[in-house]
């Protein structure tokens, strides 16, 4: 049976002190596939190292998370837009609308999550929802 994460943010500053030895644990335990969405630009190397570190068993996402969403949210989705004209990428995620923290920038997620929609639409990808409040 082939056991996947099909949500993960290995590649944030939380896992710095132990990320590959979580990562091999999992792999370990019976966890393969380990599917990674994106967050906003200031994660990307990470996420591309990770998948180097890991190329068999890492699927990388591109997207803006809904939280990350802030003033400069259209340079954001120009480099979603950008990375997805460079490279393959599994799905657009993590996008959505998320209410918990923040409401100041509702306007400004509403928009990205319906720009992304079409990116995802343009390039054929499914899409990962992130939906809170």
């Amino acid at each position: 049976m082939l056991i996947t994460d099909t949500h993960t943010h290995l590649y944030s500053e939380a896992f710095d002190e132990d990320r590959e030895e979580v990562i091999k644990k999992a792999i370990d335990k019976g966890i393969e596939r380990f599917f990674i969405p994106a967050i906003d630009s200031g994660y990307t190397k990470a996420m591309f190292d990770l998948e180097k570190a890991f190329p068999k068993n890492v699927f990388l996402m591109m997207g803006l998370h809904p939280t990350h969403v802030k003033e400069n949210y259209l340079e954001e989705l120009a480099h979603v837009e950008n990375m997805l004209l460079q490279r393959s990428f599994c799905a657009i995620g993590e996008i959505g609308i998320d209410l918990y923290w923040d409401k100041t920038f509702l306007k400004e997620q509403q928009e990205a999550f319906k720009k992304q929609i079409v990116l995802a639409k343009k390039f054929g990808l499914p899409i990962v929802i992130h939906c809170r409040d």
